[in-house]
């Protein structure tokens, strides 16, 4: 993606790349690495065990979409064990572990209960959308090191994005 150059209204990077500047907004970028570590490849994600499972008491429609949706979540690194009102989750992957789960879980059960059909790259997209950032102000070593792992994971994007003068933030 080139060099960073500076940090400009906090979100956003200022890069160059073969004599070409682009702007690029880090909550973007941050989203695009999220999606890539939520989505499976060869194997599932990795599920990380939490100390204190979660219990969610949950609707009839709610638990239906979970059951239909559970084999998928399982590839993300989502486990859970549900009883006749209740889902306690039990592992999320490493992405969400500092993500308020009081929170998000909720409202992935409730995304699902709105869904049809289920795939397991709309469930990672959505989920990479709502977990909230980790950092408001961006600094030169965080933007550094995001790109630096979006490079890695994401080299789609960054094929994608080359050639393309600015990035709007």
């Amino acid at each position: 993606m080139g060099r960073v150059l500076t940090i400009v209204g906090g979100d956003c990077a200022l890069l160059e790349h073969g004599g070409n500047i682009q702007l690029l907004s880090l909550p973007v970028a941050e989203r695009w690495l999220r999606q890539a570590q939520l989505t499976p490849g060869q194997s599932p994600v990795c599920a990380q065990p939490l100390l204190i499972p979660l219990r969610l008491k949950v609707s009839a429609d709610e638990k239906a979409s979970l059951q239909k949706a559970q084999p998928l979540l399982g590839e993300l690194g989502i486990e859970f064990q549900s009883d006749a009102q209740h889902v306690t989750i039990r592992a999320v992957p490493l992405p969400l572990r500092q993500q308020n789960l009081q929170i998000l879980i909720p409202e992935l059960i409730g995304y699902l209960a709105q869904q049809t059909t289920f795939a397991t790259v709309n469930i990672a997209q959505w989920i990479a959308r709502n977990v909230q950032s980790e950092h408001p102000q961006w600094s030169m070593a965080q933007a550094i090191s995001l790109l630096a792992d979006v490079e890695r994971l994401c080299p789609q994007l960054v094929k994608s994005a080359a050639g393309r003068p600015v990035t709007t933030c």
